[in-house]
């Protein structure tokens, strides 16, 4: 009986996380990780329609370091949403903090992958630019 016990308890724990809180990001750009062509995110807090997130990125010659909120405004297979997020970009020969904002839709393919689109601005603060991009990726959630 005690095994039994340990067992159940055992299994709620390990069973009970959520398997979705793993992200990877392939396309043009990201909402989350910003300047990359691959990202990964892992969502450490999620609530209905809010997450907070950690991530990073790399493109060929850039590399990211992210962290923000996500927010929904609809949850459903299509999806809308707004995300802020503070970045450090690396690049050859110059490296810096960039805060962005996005906005975006999610079409979910699957419970586990999505299409996301939309469009990002940063503010490189070291150099007073505003880089404005659009965003198109394939996201997996695992």
């Amino acid at each position: 009986m005690k095994r039994l016990w340990l067992t159940l308890i055992f299994n709620s724990i390990i069973f009970s996380q959520d398997v979705k809180k793993h992200n990877i990001s392939l396309g043009m750009f990201d909402d989350k990780t910003g300047m990359s062509l691959i990202g990964y995110t892992y969502n450490y807090q999620e609530k209905e329609m809010d997450e907070f997130f950690i991530g990073a990125g790399n493109a060929i010659y850039a590399f990211t370091g992210s962290w923000g909120w996500k927010h929904y405004y609809k949850k459903s297979k299509l999806s809308y949403y707004f995300v802020l997020s503070g970045q450090v970009v690396i690049v050859p020969g110059f490296s810096g903090f960039m805060p962005t904002a996005s906005f975006g839709a999610e079409y979910n393919i699957s419970r586990k992958t999505q299409i996301k689109m939309g469009g990002w601005v940063g503010a490189l603060l070291s150099t007073g630019e505003y880089p404005v991009f659009p965003f198109v990726t394939l996201n997996r959630k695992f």
